[in-house]
Parts: C-alpha cells; sequence; structure tokens
C-alpha cells in the first residue's frame, strides 16, 4: 500500500491527478493564541494552525538546486511542504490515509513556498517537488 501511495503522491506532485486545494501564499498572519491538532489542522496554513514555529523537518530531498522538505510540528501532529526552488516548481503533501487528497504550492515568485497542512495523527506524511523540465522527487513516508 506504501509503495502504490507513493506512486499516487507522485503522481499528483507531477500533475497527472488534479490537487484537492489550491496554493498556499505565504503571509505575514499572526499565528492563532492555540494550536490546532491532527484532524482539526487538515487543511490550515501552518501559520493559521499555530504550527509555524520550531517545526521539524522529516525528511528532506535535493533536486538539482531545488530542494523539498517534508516538515512536522509535533505538539500539532500535522505535517505540510516546503519548497525552494525557481518559480514555476510545485510542491505538494499528502497522508497514508487518503493520499490523492493531496494539497499543493507553486512558486509563483520568490523561491520558495509551503502548502496546507495534513493531519499526521497516527498516520504518515510523504512531500515531493516537481520543477518544470527537472522532475519530480519525493521524501519518504515518515
Amino acid at each position: 500500500m506504501v509503495t502504490t501511495a507513493v506512486a499516487t503522491l507522485a503522481l499528483a506532485a507531477s500533475s497527472l491527478i488534479p490537487a484537492s486545494h489550491a496554493t498556499v501564499p505565504h503571509s505575514a498572519a499572526t499565528a492563532p493564541q492555540f494550536a490546532c491538532k491532527g484532524p482539526t489542522c487538515n487543511g490550515l496554513t501552518p501559520e493559521e494552525g499555530g504550527c509555524a514555529d520550531n517545526a521539524d523537518t522529516l525528511d528532506s530531498r535535493s533536486l538539482g538546486s531545488a530542494t523539498v522538505e517534508l516538515r512536522y510540528k509535533a505538539a500539532c501532529r500535522a505535517a505540510w511542504v516546503r519548497i525552494h526552488g525557481p518559480v514555476g516548481s510545485i510542491g505538494t503533501v499528502a497522508n497514508t490515509a487518503n493520499p490523492q487528497n493531496t494539497y499543493e504550492t507553486r512558486i509563483d515568485r520568490g523561491s520558495d513556498a509551503h502548502s496546507r497542512m495534513v493531519n499526521d495523527m497516527d498516520l504518515k506524511a510523504a512531500a515531493c517537488l516537481t520543477v518544470p523540465g527537472s522532475g519530480t522527487v519525493c521524501t519518504d513516508w515518515k
């Protein structure tokens, strides 16, 4: 099942499966006074959920000079993708509960972006990066 889920996530990252949710621009929004947890984080930005500060990178991969990071906040039990690369790069994140339900982000300007979060409570998550003309690379499921 994990092999199938990784293949599905890679297909979603390469835009063969449309992402369920739109790109999330970086925002300077103030974090809430509370942090979401697990399922209540699903679909929120790390800032909206109070999960952005002191998050960990569980895994990362490079594709040329571009990188993809699987980000995680233990207190929130949520994960998201952060990408660094050229304009047009696309990052996706999914969890093992429903690997076809991905959150996607795209670098429209600058050199980095992050997605909305997926529930990672008693689940695993993985992230992928697609750089147009260079291919796709994915993290391990963590």
